[in-house]
């Protein structure tokens, strides 16, 4: 867990819009190695109209991992079209030595988290296209 709590130091997230639901959001841009396997370790919490936004090089197999985390997460996994292929909602934090993982039962590009509710409450289904642009 110390290796972990280095790895997470320091990080600066680059932010970007994306809109899901036609809901607007700002998202932390998990664009390198090191911000993918820190993700939202030890943050307390994200903001109401804010995300997390994973950008893998290419299609995969990207399971979430929630070692670590302080709260619960809507996950979203994206294709390279940026359309909705998997979802889980209130995915919850793991502790000791649980290494599970969500995972997709679709190849994806993105992957999205969320506060817990968000799909529920923005009615998102698997097949919605969100937007975003990356520079």
């Amino acid at each position: 867990m110390c290796i972990l709590w280095i790895l997470s130091r320091g990080l600066k997230f680059e932010r970007s819009q994306i809109a899901i639901s036609r809901k607007k959001m700002t998202a932390l841009l998990a664009d390198t190695p090191r911000k993918m396997t820190a993700g939202l370790m030890f943050m307390k919490s994200l903001k109401q109209n804010e995300c997390m936004l994973f950008v893998f090089p290419r299609d995969g197999a990207h399971p979430i991992w929630m070692r670590n985390m302080k709260f619960n997460i809507d996950i979203l996994w994206l294709d390279g079209k940026k359309k909705v292929v998997d979802i889980v909602e209130s995915a919850k934090p793991i502790h000791g030595l649980d290494i599970s993982s969500y995972s997709s039962n679709h190849p994806s590009r993105y992957v999205v988290e969320l506060n817990a509710g968000f799909v529920r409450k923005n009615k998102v289904k698997i097949g919605n296209t969100t937007h975003f642009a990356l520079t």
